[in-house]
């Protein structure tokens, strides 16, 4: 048995060498891929369009958003009366969280943004679905 254990020690520690040189990491984290970057991709930029802000709850029953709360917004007209929102092309994902001053559902804003070119920033497990698309909020207001 010790001489099978001093057999495994060589190979114990060139697994562990080979592990230590093939990790990818950086110390500065600009260098480490967001989950919103597309390859940094902007296909559309948009200005002063209007917007709803959208509460994604979170904490849900499996099949729902199990992360913290998500404040998204919808660009579709119908969305603006309703508690509802659309899934869609309509929805809009900041790559950074929304101001905490526009953290309220069922505000109404104008915003400008620049919109990531892919699509599916949103996954709703119980629907079997993506939607949404990632976007570089660059202005946004309260509705007058």
């Amino acid at each position: 048995m010790d001489s099978h254990k001093k057999k495994l020690r060589p190979i114990m520690i060139a697994l562990a060498l080979l592990c230590t040189l093939i990790q990818c990491t950086s110390e500065d984290p600009e260098v480490e891929p967001e989950q919103c970057d597309c390859q940094s991709a902007t296909v559309a930029e948009r200005k002063d369009v209007e917007a709803v802000v959208v509460l994604i709850a979170g904490n849900q029953a499996p099949g729902g958003n199990q992360g913290p709360d998500k404040y998204v917004l919808s660009t579709e007209p119908k969305d603006f009366e309703r508690a509802e929102y659309s899934l869609g092309e309509n929805i809009l994902v900041p790559c950074d969280s929304l101001p905490t001053q526009y953290q309220k559902a069922r505000t109404k804003v104008i915003v400008s943004y620049k919109r990531k070119k892919c699509y599916g920033a949103i996954t709703n497990p119980t629907l079997r679905t993506n939607y949404g698309y990632y976007i570089d909020l660059t202005s946004i207001g309260i509705k007058p």
